[in-house]
């Protein structure tokens, strides 16, 4: 295959300025004890890489140096800082003599020099949660000052963390990755967009005119500064990348899925917010819960609440326990999955747009999981239908998932999926539909139409059940659906009629 880097190199090359890292004495000062940040640095890990820890300006730059500190054998890191430091800060990833990193597409431990490095930007320092500092992260952290220059009015220590998670969650939303701060380790889809870029970076180095990360790195970096498809830099950007995917793809076919769903992020990106939004959503009301024992020593928390409204759009809630946060929603539902019976919990929720403005927290709601009662509704009182309360069995996988396909233009479709109604020891209440593994709708029948894809690609379609207790049934077999451009009509059952 050729690979079309020359072209593209020349001119990434022009546009690279690697930033002087300056470290001054000190550290941030004296007195007043130490706190600990830490994490992994990844391309895969960074062993032997400089950390330098920084407080973020509200230019989303970096200020003060507060720490310093190694990477360790495995990319972890540790450093030590003021404990008087809160709020934003940076923390940044450098390479020097004998540093390296792991190539994930080699197995090859590669030099890791000065030139390189990666930052990311954190919107409120706690010591209990770990910062990765990756590529994804460094280009978020190069996205912050574009976001910041879109806010009206001065730049506020709350705009600045709102922007911060503005930009992380437009490069995970890209990526197919829910946090990029988090480790990456054991989440697939950190893993495949860290081993195409990685496949990014040994395809440049195959043109001779390329020795580093930087290159790649200025590619991503252009890309994300305007996420859109028309753009000149975010097209070269997706056409390496979607080159690069279809080889990692190749050296590791278990890849495919996973990269699959990743490309189809890429090539079809979601749109970029109004970062000129400053109007938080409003505060989340009806807070209610419903709770089920999964065995004698854990239970599970089904939370419901009332959806909040914003001045252009609710992008989801947060999820706190006792303070600490346990989970994001896109719905007006989570279940936390396993606490612990006849312990009390206190649980908020904080709604959020696609701007980063948060709302303020909703009143806690107290919730005491009953060991000897496998589903108490607690909204003021206990509910008495023992019949639900008994019931614990998840439904069965929907089955004969079939799909019929329509041409919609020369380049979309639509696909109208229909299954066999799944059975449940009480009653199924509805079904989820998942395409690529992503979660397309809930419908309480037997039939659902994905309005609008791109013909001739190959999608994978699942569906699960649910019953009125939260159980939820395993996945029915995934359907493999093409839609075919030239017939208007395909069906779809066990293979595809490909038309004349």
């Amino acid at each position: 295959m050729c690979i079309p880097w020359k072209r593209h190199i020349a001119a990434a090359l022009l546009l690279i300025c690697l930033p002087l890292l300056v470290i001054g004495c000190g550290g941030g000062g004296g007195g007043g004890g130490t706190r600990t940040i830490s994490g992994v640095a990844t391309k895969g890990p960074i062993v032997g890489g400089l950390i330098s820890v920084y407080r973020l300006t509200t230019a989303g730059a970096r200020g003060a140096l507060i720490g310093s500190g190694t990477t360790g054998a495995d990319g972890n890191y540790a450093v030590k800082i003021p404990a008087s430091v809160t709020g934003p800060v940076v923390v940044t990833v450098t390479g020097q003599p004998g540093a390296t990193y792991l190539s994930e597409t080699t197995g090859q431990q590669v030099p890791f020099t000065a030139a390189e490095s990666f930052s990311a930007a954190v919107d409120n320092f706690n010591p209990a949660v770990p910062v990765t500092v990756s590529p994804l992260t460094e280009a978020a952290f190069e996205k912050l000052p574009l976001i910041l220059a879109q806010k009206p009015g001065t730049i506020t220590t709350e705009v600045l963390q709102s922007s911060v998670v503005a930009a992380n969650n437009q490069v995970g939303d890209l990526f197919n990755v829910t946090d990029i701060l988090a480790p990456p380790a054991g989440n697939a889809a950190y893993v495949a967009a860290l081993t195409v870029i990685d496949q990014m970076i040994v395809d440049s180095k195959a043109t001779g005119s390329v020795t580093d990360t930087t290159a790649v790195t200025t590619i991503i970096n252009q890309a994300v500064a305007d996420v859109s498809t028309s753009a000149p830099a975010y097209q070269t950007f997706a056409q390496l990348f979607t080159i690069s995917a279809t080889e990692a793809v190749a050296a590791d076919p278990s890849l495919t899925t996973v990269v699959g769903n990743l490309t189809q992020s890429v090539t079809n990106p979601p749109a970029e917010p109004n970062f000129s939004d400053v109007t938080a959503p409003s505060v989340v009301t009806g807070l209610t819960a419903t709770t089920y024992a999964l065995n004698a020593t854990t239970s599970a928390v089904v939370l419901n609440w009332n959806p909040s409204t914003d001045n252009i759009a609710v992008a989801g809630y947060d999820i706190y326990r006792d303070g600490g946060k346990v989970g994001s929603s896109t719905t007006t539902s989570f279940t936390d999955p396993a606490v612990t019976p006849n312990v009390t919990y206190s649980y908020t929720v904080v709604a959020f747009d696609a701007a980063g403005n948060f709302a303020a927290a909703s009143a806690p709601l107290s919730v005491k999981p009953n060991q000897t009662s496998l589903n108490v509704t607690v909204s003021g009182s206990l509910s008495s239908d023992l019949l639900s309360r008994l019931d614990i069995l998840a439904p069965t996988a929907p089955t004969s998932l079939t799909a019929v396909t329509t041409a919609l233009t020369g380049t979309t479709s639509s696909v109208a999926l229909s299954w066999a109604a799944a059975t449940d020891t009480v009653g199924v209440t509805g079904y989820e539909v998942y395409r690529d593994g992503v979660k397309l709708a809930t419908v309480a029948s037997t039939s659902y139409t994905d309005p609008s894809v791109t013909s001739a690609i190959t999608y994978a379609y699942t569906v699960k059940a649910f019953d009125a207790a939260g159980n939820r049934s395993d996945f029915s077999t995934a359907l493999s659906v093409t839609p075919n451009r030239p017939s208007l009509g395909v069906t779809v059952s066990g293979q595809v009629n490909t038309g004349p």
